[in-house]
C-alpha cells in the first residue's frame, strides 16, 4: 500500500484503494427502510393498490385512494439498541498507578481527551450509525494551537476527532492484509468548489496520508498539512456488521403495515351503521336531522347493519408480527400496556422483561471491545 501511494500513477492507486466490502447492504435501501414517507406500502402502488369507483353501469368513474399506514419501526428497534448499550458511558477499567507516573499521566491525558470530545454523546452517534448504516468509522486527528497543559502537560496542538457517516454520504474503504489487519483506510466524500462538487479521497497508513481530488482529466495528489503519520498507526477506529439491526424481521414489519392500512379500510366501511330496505322507499330525514324517520309502502321493510367486531385472525396475525420483531431483534416491548398485564409487578419480573436486552449488549460486545481498545492504543501512541 505505501509502494502504491507512492507512485506517479494516481488513478490505479485509486483504483485499488476504492474497494468497497463484499456483501455490503445498499445504503439506498437501508434509508428507504429507515424514513417512514418512504416505506413500500406508502410508495408502491402495486404492493397496496388504489380501489377504482365505478358507476351501475361498471365504468371507472374514479379513484378511492385507500389509507397507507407506516410505522417507524426500524428506528425503535435501532434506538432502543442504543440506549440500552450507551445509556451509561463507557469507562475505562485501568489499574491504579502513582499519581505523577508516566502511566498515570497517559490515562489522565486520554480522560481529558475523551471529555473534550464529548465522547459520551459520540459513542451513541457512532452506534447508531452501525446498527442502521453497517458500518462506521471515527478518524482522530490533531491541529496546532497556542501552547496549554490541558492535557496535564505543554503542548502546541489539539487532539480532535471526526465521526465517518455514511449515512452522510462518507463512503468507507477499509483495506485489510490476509491476518485481517488493517494497512490501510480510505475515506470518500465530495466538497463544493466554484459551485460544482469535486470528489475526493482521504487515505490514511501507519507511516502516511494523502488526499487526492478527482478534476477534469482523472485523479491528483493535493497538498496539506500533515503527511507524516507520526504515532505510527492508522488513526482510524473502523466497525462493520453484516446487516442492519432490523433486517432480520423486514418483512414482518412490511406485511404488519400491510395489515394496518387494510384494517384502517374494513374500518372506514363498516365504521357506520348501514340500512338495508325491502321494497318500496317513500320519504327520508334531511341530512343531520335528529330522530329522523324513514317512510316506506305496505311491504317494505328495513334492517340496520352494524359490524361486530373485526376478524380474530386478523388480530391474531397483528400480533404475532408484533412478537416477531421484539422477540428477533431482541427489543424488549416496555410500553405501558405491556407491563401493566403483568399480574405483578417486581424485581425479578422486570429484570426477566429485560434480559433480552442484556444478552444483545453482551453480544454486540464482539464488537465494541475491539472497537474502544483499538481507540484507546490510538489515543496512547
Amino acid at each position: 500500500i505505501i509502494d502504491l501511494t507512492k507512485t506517479e500513477n494516481i488513478d490505479e492507486t485509486v483504483k485499488v484503494l476504492q474497494v468497497e466490502k463484499e456483501g455490503k447492504p445498499s445504503l439506498e435501501t437501508l434509508k428507504k427502510e429507515w424514513n417512514v414517507k418512504d416505506h413500500r406500502v406508502i410508495t408502491d402502488k402495486e404492493f397496496l393498490k388504489d380501489k377504482p369507483l365505478k358507476n351501475a353501469r361498471g365504468e371507472q368513474t374514479g379513484t378511492k385512494f385507500v389509507n397507507r399506514i407506516a410505522g417507524p419501526f426500524q428506528k425503535m428497534i435501532v434506538n432502543r439498541a442504543v440506549s440500552f448499550g450507551f445509556a451509561n458511558p463507557v469507562e475505562m477499567d485501568t489499574k491504579a498507578y502513582d499519581a505523577g507516573t508516566p502511566e498515570d499521566k497517559i490515562i489522565k491525558a486520554i480522560e481529558k481527551i475523551l471529555y473534550s470530545n464529548k465522547t459520551k454523546i459520540l459513542d451513541r452517534q457512532i452506534a447508531r450509525e452501525l446498527y442502521r448504516a453497517t458500518e462506521v468509522a471515527e478518524v482522530w486527528y490533531y491541529v496546532k494551537s497556542e501552547t496549554h497543559e490541558d492535557y496535564g502537560f505543554p503542548c502546541n496542538y489539539k487532539i480532535k476527532v471526526k465521526v465517518l457517516k455514511p449515512w452522510e454520504n462518507d463512503v468507507l474503504y477499509p483495506k485489510f492484509n490476509e491476518f485481517d489487519d488493517m494497512v490501510a483506510f480510505s475515506r470518500g466524500f465530495t466538497v463544493v468548489r466554484d459551485g460544482k462538487k469535486v470528489e475526493m479521497l482521504d487515505v490514511y497508513t501507519d507511516e502516511e496520508m494523502k488526499r487526492y481530488s478527482k478534476g477534469e482529466t482523472g485523479w491528483i495528489e493535493e497538498k496539506i498539512d500533515v503527511e507524516k503519520n507520526v504515532i505510527d498507526k492508522i488513526p482510524v477506529i473502523y466497525a462493520t456488521q453484516d446487516q442492519a439491526e432490523w433486517s432480520d424481521v423486514q418483512y414482518d414489519i412490511e406485511r404488519l403495515e400491510l395489515l394496518f392500512s387494510k384494517h384502517a379500510e374494513i374500518n372506514d366501511y363498516h365504521a357506520s351503521p348501514k340500512t338495508f330496505i325491502k321494497g318500496t322507499l317513500t320519504s327520508t330525514p334531511e341530512a343531520g336531522e335528529a330522530n329522523g324517520i324513514l317512510q316506506g309502502g305496505i311491504d317494505s321493510d328495513m334492517k340496520v347493519i352494524s359490524w361486530g367486531q373485526s376478524p380474530d385472525s386478523i388480530k391474531l396475525e397483528i400480533e404475532t408480527r408484533l412478537e416477531n420483531i421484539h422477540k428477533f431483534t431482541q427489543t424488549p416491548d416496555i410500553s405501558f400496556k405491556s407491563i401493566k398485564s403483568m399480574n405483578q409487578i417486581s424485581g425479578v419480573m422486570l429484570k426477566m422483561l429485560f434480559m433480552d436486552a442484556h444478552l444483545k449488549v453482551m453480544e454486540k460486545s464482539e464488537i465494541w471491545e475491539g472497537y474502544f481498545q483499538r481507540r484507546y492504543s490510538v489515543l496512547k501512541s
